[in-house]
């Protein structure tokens, strides 16, 4: 994720939180760079429309075999390819329907990436 967007800081600090995260101190890392990079005012109700898109994300990709998404690609290593990108981001840009989808093409990528390959 190349461009700086609210979405997409957003994203990736809540792409760390887990069941056992602080909330408050991810939230607060959030609002020092929205200010940072002047994008507005946090907004609580947004943030957690996209901490559902990334906990919807986390599922489908750690299920792996289970996710109507993923197919083997033929290295022996995790790889990008084993998801079909294209059709998540129909899917989840019709389902999140508020994210710009050139963010969420970059959310998809970054999830796998972290949730995956990592």
């Amino acid at each position: 994720m190349n461009r700086q967007t609210y979405d997409s800081i957003c994203f990736t600090e809540l792409a760390y939180e887990f069941d056992f995260s602080d909330n408050k101190e991810i939230e607060k890392k959030i609002k020092r760079r929205l200010k940072h990079h002047k994008l507005g005012d946090f907004k609580q109700e947004r943030i957690d429309y996209i901490r559902r898109l990334k906990n919807d994300l986390y599922s489908e990709i750690t299920s792996q075999k289970k996710s109507k998404y993923f197919h083997k690609s033929k290295p022996n290593f995790a790889d990008l390819a084993d998801f079909n990108f294209e059709r998540m981001t129909e899917d989840y840009h019709n389902k999140y329907e508020n994210i710009d989808k050139e963010d969420l093409k970059g959310m998809i990528n970054f999830a796998i990436y972290l949730y995956h390959m990592r």
